[in-house]
């Protein structure tokens, strides 16, 4: 007579932990395989791209030469903070029809260079020195197209801006004054080439 030995049956917590052992080795796993591919694709993309910028950078005068004047013209000048000393700008508030004052905007290019983008920062300040409002705007621009892009300042011309929107600024507007500061200057380098 044969004698079968019953099969001792796992325990419910031995069968918890080893299905958490084995959930954790495949996220693990599956993981790490997304991490992998994911770092391969990002080397073959930075390859791509950094090969696309060296191109670019190569044939940038060529690119340059084939734009359409107006175009390479705005791409042709330099940030020149030395010729801010040649820059006459002049600043004032007018009242507007919504009780708020306005800054008007008086610039002249005293110098014998084209002004190709200038910004300023205007605020109205108290006898103390204390701002109570502050306004940026870009007085000349590369190309002149509609209002907000006014066009380069030609040398020894004067440039007249009423800046966009009015502040109110109540009771203590009478005793503010404008004052302007230059951002920015870029200066135009001529001309890139014969323009057909």
């Amino acid at each position: 007579m044969s004698m079968v030995t019953p099969r001792s049956r796992m325990s419910p917590v031995t069968a918890f932990f080893l299905g958490m052992f084995f959930v954790g080795g495949l996220t693990i796993a599956s993981a790490t395989t997304v991490v992998l591919y994911s770092m391969r694709i990002t080397d073959q993309k930075s390859a791509s791209l950094l090969h696309f910028a060296d191109h670019t950078l190569e044939g940038l005068p060529e690119l340059l030469q084939s734009l359409p004047p107006a175009l390479s013209d705005m791409l042709n000048d330099h940030r020149a903070p030395q010729y801010a000393g040649k820059l006459d700008v002049q600043v004032r508030f007018i009242n507007d029809e919504n009780s708020g004052l306005r800054p008007v905007l008086t610039v002249k290019n005293t110098g014998d260079e084209v002004v190709s983008m200038l910004a300023l920062r205007v605020a109205a300040i108290d006898a103390n020195g204390t701002p109570h409002r502050d306004w940026t705007e870009v007085v000349a621009t590369p190309l002149s197209i509609d209002n907000d892009w006014r066009g380069p300042l030609m040398p020894g011309e004067t440039r007249y801006v009423v800046l966009h929107g009015s502040r109110p600024l109540g009771r203590e507007a009478e005793s503010l004054v404008a004052v302007a500061e230059i951002g920015d200057v870029r200066i135009w380098n001529g001309e890139p080439r014969a323009h057909q």
